[in-house]
Parts: structure tokens; C-alpha cells; sequence
């Protein structure tokens, strides 16, 4: 079956007519799933992408704040420490859920949800450690203090991978 690969659905003609069991049919199927597939690792790479995003959102808020403004670097150990806070940053609504759970109602699925991705991220970091900006090279933290928070510039901000203390 030499040239029958046809790589979309749209090139694809006479798709209404096509038998069960055709070569047509069998066309149309791949085209689908390659569709399919490729849909599914677009909206993967999206979520890493805002996932990544919102952690380095967090951190550019928090060396933003008025008591860190000033600082121009930072040591290893603070890095460390602003990990730790980062982690423990949903501790109140965590706890709050916790004590939800324990009740007759139980939790609703966003909230087990919710609990799920708090619980991997603290086991994330404890083992293999997490992806943060490098905040202890300058050029680094000047470029993420003035990034306007724009996913697809999120490359110019360069991470280190952290354990917390």
C-alpha cells in the first residue's frame, strides 16, 4: 500500500463513503488518532508549562516583597529556606481539609485533588528536589524581577534543582 498514508483528516477524501474495512477506513483511523495524540501532548506540555509558571510567579512575588527587595542574591541556604516556604504556603487550607476529611461529608473531588498535588509536590522535593530560579546568580534574579510573567519567556530564567532543609 504504497502513498496511502494520509497524514490528516482533512486530506482525507470521501471519508463519508468509506466501507467498514477499507484501506479508507483504516486511513481515517490513523489520521484520528495521530490527531488524538497530538492534541493530548499539547495540552501535557501546557500544563508542565503553567505548572512551572505559577511556581515562578510565586518566587518573583516573594523576592519582590518589601522585605526582600533589597537584596541583590542569595546564599544556598536562604534558597533553601524560600523552598521551604514555598512548600508550606497552602499549610492553612491543607490543615482545614484535613480536619474537613475527617467529618461524615468528606471532601469534594477538587479538594482531594488539591490534597493529591500538595502531598506529591513535599515528596518531589524530599526526594529528587525541585526546579526553582537560581537566585543565587544576580543576573538571574534582575531578570526575574522585571519578567512579566509570560510562559513562553519562562526559558530565560534559569533553575536550579533545590531540597528543601
Amino acid at each position: 500500500m504504497p502513498n496511502n498514508k494520509r497524514k490528516r483528516l482533512s486530506k482525507i477524501k470521501g471519508k463519508e463513503k468509506a466501507h467498514p474495512y477499507s484501506r479508507k477506513a483504516r486511513q481515517i483511523s490513523r489520521a484520528m488518532t495521530k490527531e488524538a495524540n497530538i492534541s493530548k501532548a499539547k495540552s501535557d506540555r501546557i500544563g508542565i508549562a503553567m505548572a512551572r509558571g505559577q511556581k515562578v510567579v510565586w518566587f518573583r512575588d516573594r523576592i519582590n516583597e518589601d522585605d526582600l527587595k533589597s537584596q541583590k542574591t542569595w546564599t544556598y541556604l536562604e534558597l533553601q529556606n524560600l523552598l521551604a516556604e514555598y512548600l508550606n504556603r497552602n499549610r492553612e487550607q491543607v490543615d482545614e481539609l484535613e480536619e474537613k476529611r475527617n467529618t461524615v461529608r468528606g471532601l469534594s473531588p477538587k479538594e482531594t485533588l488539591f490534597l493529591q498535588v500538595t502531598e506529591t509536590e513535599a515528596k518531589e522535593a524530599k526526594l529528587s528536589g525541585i526546579d526553582v530560579p537560581d537566585l543565587t546568580n544576580g543576573l538571574v534574579v534582575k531578570t526575574l524581577r522585571i519578567w512579566d510573567g509570560d510562559v513562553n519567556s519562562i526559558t530565560t530564567i534559569k533553575l536550579v534543582n533545590c531540597k528543601p532543609l
